[in-house]
């Protein structure tokens, strides 16, 4: 097949930055990686199977889990979420204790987290991305908005 260059409308730029160079660092290119994404996104009918890149391959769930408990308490950056994904994969948040999320996480940062399960405790959240996180979250505990 030919090649031939595809403008993307609306692109996260950082997001393609990061994902450039993930692949590099992969001996990948981008328009592979986003030719099997496509690929998979057609293939398993549609956005319930988008597929996440964990390593270089395809993963369908979560494994990794960061587990927040009783008296535990924990402080997310987004550098941090980004570093957890990076090195895990898409990840998912069960607290029980405290969890407090910095003011630079933002919606490209919480595209990393598969999920996050406020069983008890608290959970703080910045005001400007608390909707995301209203989205995100299965809440038991307290979502706090700061």
């Amino acid at each position: 097949m030919p090649r031939k260059t595809v403008a993307i409308r609306g692109l996260d730029t950082e997001l393609y930055t990061e994902v450039f160079s993930m692949a590099k660092k992969d001996g990948k290119n981008v328009a592979d990686l986003v030719n099997k994404a496509l690929d998979q996104y057609i293939n398993n009918d549609g956005p319930e199977a988008v597929a996440f890149m964990t390593g270089g391959t395809l993963s369908n769930s979560a494994e990794f889990i960061l587990a927040i408990d009783d008296d535990g308490e924990i402080s997310l950056s987004k550098d941090d979420i980004k570093e957890i994904a990076i090195e895990m994969g898409p990840f998912a948040i069960e607290s029980n204790g405290s969890l407090i999320f910095e003011k630079d996480v933002d919606k490209n940062a919480l595209a990393q987290i598969s999920r996050i399960q406020v069983k008890s405790g608290t959970v703080k959240v910045p005001k400007t991305a608390y909707a995301q996180f209203l989205i995100k979250c299965k809440i038991q505990g307290k979502l706090d908005k700061y």
